[in-house]
């Protein structure tokens, strides 16, 4: 059994999760994507139904990275403060998110979010 060390660190796992995540919507969304092209994309998504959908499902792909992004950055400048709070956060967004949609990948951000806290801990 590897250790959590030896495993990429968690703002890795953050922006693959993000690649992985905006790569899913586009495939499942295609046809809606099609659809907001073809509108020409300025107001091409109306508040409900499929295009809004797969607009709302894309939006937090590019802000999964950054934040990902984020705390590898904190973790290598030794703030594990920083990386502590954002793991913190992150965890009760990812519970709160897996309580409305628990047939959902957000049991993957909930996973990556539980390590990161517990790593944090170690480090402070």
């Amino acid at each position: 059994m590897r250790r959590l060390d030896s495993l990429p660190n968690e703002g890795a796992l953050l922006r693959l999760l993000g690649v992985g995540h905006a790569l899913v919507g586009i495939v499942l969304y295609r046809r809606e994507l099609r659809s907001i092209g073809r509108a020409g994309v300025v107001a091409a998504v109306p508040a409900g139904g499929p295009k809004s959908t797969a607009f709302w499902f894309l939006v937090p792909s590019p802000l999964v990275w950054v934040v990902g992004r984020l705390v590898s950055d904190a973790e290598a400048a030794g703030d594990w403060a920083a990386v502590h709070r954002a793991h913190r956060l992150s965890l009760f967004s990812a519970a709160a998110a897996v309580l409305c949609m628990p047939v959902s990948g957000f049991w993957g951000w909930l996973a990556i979010s539980a390590r990161g806290l517990w790593r944090t801990r170690q480090e402070r």
